[in-house]
């Protein structure tokens, strides 16, 4: 058996007003009731590929399924429409890998399906599809998904205290005393559209953040690259990602393809150089301090 068909993939499908929709929600799907015994039957973790249809016709993404929920709320064009809601049964998912929207119709993976893959909105796949668009995403996207593997790998002493809870305040914490202590104006949770930045620096009062922080230590890469990409292109703030050492490939991966733009700008820190230049900074201001030079 192969390694990729230990756990369950599956080929979503939708339009591509549906899938830029999901993609500007940052991962959203949502199904109508029929669909409701496939919405039940896959899991956290579960791999999903993104197949628009026509005229994209094509396979345009990959990412996990995190968390099933029912909404009472419209978000899609169509239900916006209606002022009523059509696909009730809902996941969010993390986004892997994406090509970009403008590339959707010639860039795609045609890949062919058998019939029973295509029925239904939500489908599960067959190992020898699923062979051919691991093989699609690394030839014609030259990109290698992460494999699922059947037991989790043990987690390095850094990943598993990146997990542990409150480490996302703690750095948060950090960067913004280390920007106090460079005289500059922080603040955290910082408004930016329908969006939050973590931490930003900014020169006065009155001015855009010169620099943008994103913390992801175990969480959604592609998200938090995506905010600073919007940072750069708003404000032409430097921009920061913390990330863990298990995150590195991920980030490699995303910066070479979806985020090439910002590759040459985007500057990746660990918690423990935000630790260490925390404890460095302070002991520099204190001895300041002490011989009179604040």
């Amino acid at each position: 058996m192969s390694i990729h068909a230990r756990k369950p993939h599956w080929l979503i499908l939708g339009p591509e007003a549906s899938w830029i929709t999901a993609l500007e929600q940052h991962g959203i799907w949502g199904v109508k009731s029929p669909l409701y015994p496939e919405w039940k039957a896959i899991d956290p973790g579960d791999v999903i590929f993104f197949f628009a249809t026509k005229p994209v016709s094509g396979v345009i993404g990959a990412g996990r399924m995190n968390n099933k929920f029912i909404q009472d709320k419209p978000l899609w064009p169509d239900e916006v429409a209606e002022r009523k809601v059509i696909y009730p049964y809902r996941f969010d998912f993390s986004i892997e890998y994406v090509l970009e929207q403008p590339r959707w119709r010639k860039d795609r993976i045609k890949v062919p399906l058998a019939i029973q893959e295509m029925r239904r909105g939500i489908s599960l796949l067959l190992e020898r599809t699923v062979e051919t668009l691991y093989a699609a995403f690394a030839g014609q996207f030259h990109y290698n998904l992460l494999r699922p593997a059947v037991e989790n790998p043990p987690m390095s002493s850094l990943a598993k205290a990146a997990q542990e809870p409150g480490t996302h305040r703690l750095i948060q914490d950090l960067l913004f005393e280390i920007g106090n202590l460079n005289r500059l104006v922080c603040e955290k949770e910082y408004p930016m559209e329908s969006e939050r930045l973590d931490v930003v620096w900014r020169r006065v009062e009155r001015s855009v953040p010169t620099y943008a922080f994103e913390i992801q230590v175990g969480g959604d890469i592609y998200h938090a690259l995506g905010k600073l990409k919007h940072a750069h292109d708003l404000w032409n703030s430097n921009i920061f990602l913390v990330a863990s050492e298990t995150d590195k490939e991920s980030v490699s991966q995303l910066m070479a393809g979806t985020f090439h733009e910002i590759e040459k700008v985007l500057r990746t820190l660990s918690p423990e150089v935000v630790r260490e230049l925390h404890d460095k900074k302070r002991k520099w201001v204190d001895l300041e301090r002490a011989v009179g030079l604040l």
